[in-house]
């Protein structure tokens, strides 16, 4: 007997035709209540002016997606473009095959919401972590990880090497004291190089710029403490950062 031909569904036909809606961010799309965020964001923007903002669920969806993949912002938007369950969990109807947003936009909302928003997501997070008690509490993994906000963070050699090159640069400056050279333009480019680090085009420019960071940091330490003066009080900060450039 012929089996019959099967119809596979439309790459545009709708996402919930497509996908298990018992897979994990699924279920997790349906039990956030997103119009909480719709309500505390909309009054951030500006209703006549200015450019068609991206939906407040796009840009909440994937810095949630970010956390709980452990994403950088330009891997996350990729990936999106990839991901049928990453789109519905924003709140896409069909599969769109195009970036949802620039990485830098993602900057930039975070920097709108603040701090309270980032809380705002948080508390959604907990309610429905604490309201998930069913056979499917294996989604809770999702909720706990998803708002580690900027100040969590992984300490990789070149985060350290970056705070220390800034802090060094805030004590210069608070002390009037000199330097042979500030490094402003050089380390603007470095930071740029670094930034991409996840595209396997970029990484060896990347590891590049981590060595010349490093060593930059360890110049600016040592004429930092050639210039200070005696019981200047900062002599525990200095040995702090000639032991983490010496691992």
């Amino acid at each position: 007997m012929i089996n019959k031909t099967t119809p596979q569904p439309s790459l545009f036909s709708s996402l919930t035709d497509q996908l298990n809606p018992r897979h994990p961010l699924y279920l997790l799309a349906n039990k956030i209540d997103w119009r909480r965020f719709e309500e505390a964001f909309s009054p951030l923007y500006c209703a006549v002016n200015g450019r068609p903002a991206k939906p407040i669920r796009l840009m909440c969806g994937l810095l949630i997606l970010k956390h709980v993949r452990n994403l950088s912002d330009e891997s996350v938007v990729e990936q999106w473009s990839e991901n049928a369950y990453y789109q519905y969990f924003c709140g896409m109807l069909e599969f769109t095959p195009s970036y949802p947003c620039n990485a830098s936009e993602l900057v930039h909302f975070r920097k709108r919401v603040g701090e309270n928003g980032m809380e705002l997501i948080l508390s959604e997070s907990i309610r429905v972590n604490q309201e998930d008690d069913g056979p499917d509490h294996h989604c809770t993994a999702f909720i706990d990880s998803t708002v580690q906000e900027k100040n969590v963070t992984y300490p990789t050699d070149a985060k350290l090497h970056k705070k220390i090159v800034r802090k060094v640069l805030s004590v210069v400056k608070s002390l009037g004291l000199p330097l042979r050279q500030s490094y402003t333009f050089v380390l603007k480019k470095i930071y740029r190089d670094q930034r991409f680090r996840n595209h396997p085009k970029n990484r060896g420019k990347a590891l590049k710029a981590d060595k010349r960071l490093r060593s930059i940091a360890g110049r600016l330490v040592r004429e930092l403490r050639r210039n200070l003066k005696e019981n200047h009080g900062y002599d525990s900060l200095l040995d702090l950062f000639e032991r983490v450039l010496s691992q």
